[in-house]
């Protein structure tokens, strides 16, 4: 058997396997020890507790808040540290009549021992917050319970009375400044709307906007006017050297004296030109250029053309002054939008004067009339919200603490070390190793536990608002929870189970379990969707015809099935049930869509319940059926009865390629686990591995840290 090395890790997960020992040795010395400890203690000395609370209200909130006030954390602790003030203190140890009353702070400072006594209440006195809360505690501890409790209230009598005639004087010379503040900001006012008002009159400024936005129009319609003029000026011009070209040669037809930006005199001058090339085209196929008509059609070309010159010149005389003039214009146009700009500022900022003003006065107002209202309202910003009691047990108890931890600590040594004895006297099995060895055959598989609780969480409902019962029975984890650890274990074992019938040719498996609750057919129903995801045929057969499960795992009819295969009364192909089955029976066309892979899976169930099982096992008609499912799919899956509980498997067992035990975790001891495989060897069945169900972190060296890989 292999062994571990003992360490740290090692002894913590022995720890935890057998934390009810560790714990039930450590609380019961632990109780020992405070007993002994209880009659020990000090002189008792009482704490008396008033508790008040402080809501800091602003005389005018808003206005110069900052000078009035500090934040809310900073104005408690400031609070905190006046109770226990020298004045407070003194105001104190007058209502207790340990100082004379009525006297003066002179008086008071010739008369002897005023300081030490102040000074001995103050010491009695601590001044906490409770958490974050505007909540003061007042603690005051003393050796006689009715003295905590009377200047515990007296300390925050005291406080309240204090406090309340401060807050008066400050809500009145609030009340004073804005009285005077409001005074100076309506004169300010009036004098901002007066200035306001002139400069609109003045300057006859109805709407600056509309103004402006005419003088950008038009600034607009000058630069288009502008960019139209400068393309006529180089259209005309490229159309000046062209005419230029044409009179010291005129030949053709004139196609490229065409603009589209010359007048229309030029346009008419064009088409006499064209009409008189076009004279001359015709006397030339008559008669040779000296001819006295065609002499005369070239002088008369030429002046027309001369004549087209000068009208092209007298346009762009004419766009150049048009050009000046624009330019004239859109320069009146800036200084008349700069100007307007300026009056804009200006207006702008008077109006944004006369607004401001405006604000202040409305604030001032409101201001003025909370401070009036808090004046005559006088809230109490400092509330008693529970008095102090008198105290009924010491706050200084026998010291326990101390001889405690001891006697947990022993008790906590003492714990560790029965657990390690228990640890080194268990025999059951732990390790896969243990295992492999206890049952010679590999372990193929390791399903956690854990998932299990994971679906109930993730899926109590179905996804549309009401109850799934497929989703929530947790059969079929690898189709509902395909990304949980569970499913991932089920896929490796899948890839295993593929590689060794790969292997070894095998087409036909049994999965089965030394006794009932193993889980058996839950890894039956996931390996075989497993292995449909991946791509395969696969047939799963419900060959337990005692307590039948593979309908329920599916929500599919339990009839027809292998019953009624083996009875001669179905086709073993008549009884398939197929994906169609599936969304007709219990699971929803959605749930059966939420993974791929589930249309490569056949089911055949249990079938029509029969009295004697065993009597239909043993039919012929059962290797018949084996044979030939075995070539219509790429695996088949049987789950069948328990090994220990029935005999079916002796007889299945030797049809089939292979068998595979699925063994839960600690559900049985280490014999009949070996019984079970001396079973299968005794019927002469191909034991090709060992599933290991609901593993639990800490049941094993192995998966000591299974929690850690749940999630990646």
């Amino acid at each position: 058997m292999e062994q571990y090395d003992v360490n740290i890790r090692e002894y913590w997960r022995i720890f935890k396997k057998r934390k009810w020992i560790v714990l039930a040795a450590t609380v019961l010395l632990g109780a020992s020890s405070a007993a002994f400890a209880v009659f020990m203690g000090p002189s008792p000395r009482y704490t008396s507790v008033c508790s008040v609370q402080f809501n800091r209200e602003i005389p005018v909130r808003g206005l110069y808040e900052q000078t009035i006030t500090w934040s809310e954390e900073t104005d408690i602790q400031s609070q905190m540290s006046l109770m226990r003030s020298y004045g407070v203190m003194q105001k104190v140890a007058e209502s207790l009549g340990r100082i004379p009353s009525g006297l003066s702070d002179a008086e008071l400072r010739e008369t002897p021992d005023v300081a030490r006594v102040v000074d001995a209440l103050r010491a009695k006195v601590i001044i906490t917050r409770d958490a974050q809360t505007s909540i003061i505690d007042i603690s005051v501890t003393d050796s006689s319970p009715v003295f905590a409790q009377r200047m515990a209230d007296t300390v925050a009598r005291t406080y309240r009375e204090m406090y309340a005639a401060e807050q008066e004087r400050r809500t009145s010379a609030a009340l004073r400044y804005l009285e005077d503040e409001l005074a100076r900001t309506r004169e300010d006012l009036r004098t901002a709307e007066e200035e306001f008002n002139t400069f609109t009159r003045v300057n006859q400024l109805v709407s600056v906007d509309l103004q402006g936005e005419a003088l950008l129009a038009r600034g607009k319609e000058i630069d288009a006017a502008v960019r139209g003029n400068e393309t006529a000026v180089a259209e005309l011009g490229t159309l000046l050297d062209r005419l230029g070209a044409f009179v010291a040669k005129p030949a053709g037809f004139g196609s490229d004296l065409y603009s589209t930006q010359a007048e229309p005199q030029y346009e008419k001058t064009r088409t006499e030109l064209v009409d008189l090339l076009v004279q001359r085209e015709s006397l030339l196929e008559e008669f040779t250029t000296s001819h006295p008509q065609v002499v005369a059609l070239n002088r008369r070309v030429v002046e027309t053309a001369r004549k087209m010159v000068v009208i092209v010149r007298s346009q762009l005389e004419r766009l150049a002054r048009q050009r000046e003039t624009l330019g004239d214009e859109r320069r009146d146009v800036e200084a008349r939008i700069n100007e307007l700009m300026e009056r804009k500022l200006t207006y702008n900022r008077l109006r944004r004067q006369v607004e401001s003003f405006g604000a202040k006065v409305v604030m001032l107002e409101e201001k003025n009339r909370e401070a009036a209202l808090r004046q005559a309202e006088r809230p109490e910003e400092v509330t008693i919200v529970k008095p102090a009691f008198l105290p009924s047990s010491p706050v200084n108890p026998p010291r326990v603490v101390p001889i405690t931890s001891v006697g947990v600590f022993i008790g906590l040594i003492i714990g560790m070390i029965a657990a390690l004895l228990m640890e080194a006297f268990d025999t059951s099995l732990g390790a896969i190793s243990d295992v492999e060895d206890t049952l010679g055959a590999k372990v193929l598989g390791v399903i956690p536990d854990e998932g299990v609780r994971e679906m109930r969480e993730l899926l109590k409902d179905s996804g549309d608002g009401r109850k799934s019962r497929m989703r929530g029975s947790m059969h079929l984890v690898a189709h509902f929870v395909p990304k949980s650890m569970v499913a991932e274990s089920f896929r490796a074992l899948r890839i295993n189970v593929q590689l060794f019938c790969k292997e070894k040719g095998l087409r036909t498996l049994a999965i089965t379990s030394a006794t009932p609750q193993e889980g058996k057919t839950v890894v039956s129903a996931n390996l075989a969707v497993s292995m449909a995801q991946a791509g395969k045929r696969v047939l799963m057969v419900g060959a337990d015809l005692r307590k039948p499960m593979v309908s329920e795992a599916f929500g599919v009819d339990i009839h027809p099935g292998l019953t009624d295969i083996l009875l001669g009364n179905y086709a073993w192909r008549d009884a398939i049930k197929t994906v169609t089955d599936l969304m007709i029976g219990e699971m929803s066309i959605d749930e059966v869509m939420l993974t791929p892979g589930l249309d490569n899976l056949h089911l055949v169930t249990a079938g029509t319940m029969y009295s004697n099982p065993s009597e239909l096992i043993e039919s012929k008609l059962l290797s018949e059926f084996v044979e030939e499912v075995r070539s219509e799919y790429d695996i088949v899956i049987f789950d069948t009865a328990p090994v220990l509980s029935t005999a079916d498997l002796s007889v299945l067992g030797p049809l089939v390629d292979g068998v595979l035990l699925v063994y839960r975790v600690g559900s049985i001891s280490k014999e009949l686990l070996k019984r079970s495989t001396v079973e299968l060897s005794r019927v002469r069945s191909n034991l090709i591995g060992v599933v290991l169900n609901g593993m639990r972190e800490g049941e094993t060296p192995d998966f000591q840290d299974f929690r850690a890989f749940k999630y990646y």
